[in-house]
């Protein structure tokens, strides 16, 4: 690694705004892996000669001392995790307000150009119950494999890590899609004429046990994106209680979430040689992946009754009606991936 690597202070291709193409550094805490976009980051260095760590924990530098955090303890702080820190010699230095802090990682790459397509905001439901989220977004990092836990990798805001003021951003960041996703997509809506008005996909999710079986969850089918019955490479380096991970979907991060404990139910463990991953498409270009039963049927939007409240307070459901097949919940994908229940 390079005491400085000055190209990152400014992209001389303009902002990925204007240009579709973001650019990140791939840095590593422990055994984690983050990328940070180069736009928040003032240099990057190592702790050397001439960047020397004091006893004071600061760092002395040809310019001046400045203030140091070692990025291991902001980790360990917003994931309630204990990252096994490395030496911690590399410095990323960012800016809050006149002032600049160096972090203190283990290592840091040289820029990556990644398109934008492959960059998405970070769900809520896979942050847990953070205050001020330090990660910002998933990043798929490696376009040209399909592999989540070698392609999936957070955006670390080091802004947050820092204590910086955030600027308020849009909160309906722009979320396109790359090719594969859209073309996928595009299939589905060509094929529209044969998913009539009203139908649904009916499905009991895997973590529910068959014992407790009292409801049927349904969809409206123009929300399903796919059901893959292939094993998939999840990469659960941060998951919480409800939601395992990220899988790979057209080259898009989809996190998977436990529907049934969502929901209440007690999970059930699974180990099915033929697993079902149901990806469905919420609002904004967002997809929320979960495991369902091998029992799926189309069925048409049967005649029905408002269903009871009891059990399903404060889930997050479209609704729920009684019909002659039983129960059905509709889940609320957006609220799902929100967070807001």
């Amino acid at each position: 690694m390079s005491t400085q690597v000055p190209t990152i202070s400014n992209n001389p291709q303009g902002s990925a705004s204007s240009t579709g193409v973001d650019q990140f550094l791939r840095v590593r805490v422990g055994d984690l892996e983050f990328v940070v976009n180069t736009d928040y980051v003032a240099g990057v260095y190592k702790i050397s000669s001439a960047y020397i760590l004091t006893d004071r924990g600061t760092i002395m530098t040809p310019d001046g001392e400045y203030a140091s955090l070692l990025l291991g303890d902001v980790v360990k702080q917003h994931f309630h995790m204990d990252p096994k820190v490395g030496d911690s010699l590399a410095l990323v230095a960012v800016k809050r307000g006149n002032d600049t802090i160096m972090l203190r990682a283990d290592s840091v790459s040289s820029p990556l150009r990644i398109k934008s397509v492959h960059s998405h905001p970070m769900p809520s439901i896979a942050l847990g119950n953070q205050g001020t989220p330090l990660t910002r977004s998933v990043v798929n990092i490696e376009p040209s494999l399909d592999i989540a836990s070698n392609c999936v990798c957070m955006e670390l805001d080091p802004r947050v890590a820092v204590g910086a003021t955030i600027p308020t951003e849009p909160a309906n960041r722009p979320n396109p899609l790359p090719k594969e996703a859209t073309s996928a997509l595009s299939g589905n809506a060509s094929k529209a004429g044969h998913r009539k008005a009203g139908q649904l996909l009916a499905f009991v999710p895997e973590d529910v046990s068959r014992l407790e079986v009292e409801q049927v969850f349904c969809l409206p089918l123009t929300a399903i994106a796919e059901v893959i019955t292939t094993q998939q490479d999840i990469n659960s380096s941060l998951s919480t209680d409800v939601c395992d991970g990220f899988v790979l979907w057209r080259k898009v991060p989809v996190p998977v979430v436990q529907l049934g404990k969502i929901f209440g139910f007690e999970s059930e463990t699974t180990e099915a040689d033929s697993r079902r991953l149901v990806i469905a498409r919420a609002t904004r270009n967002r997809f929320i992946g979960f495991y369902a039963q091998p029992q799926m049927q189309t069925i048409k939007v049967p005649a029905s009754l408002p269903g009871g409240e009891n059990t399903l307070a404060g889930r997050p459901h479209l609704g729920n009606f009684l019909t002659e097949l039983g129960e059905l919940v509709v889940p609320d994908i957006d609220r799902i991936l929100d967070n807001d229940f």
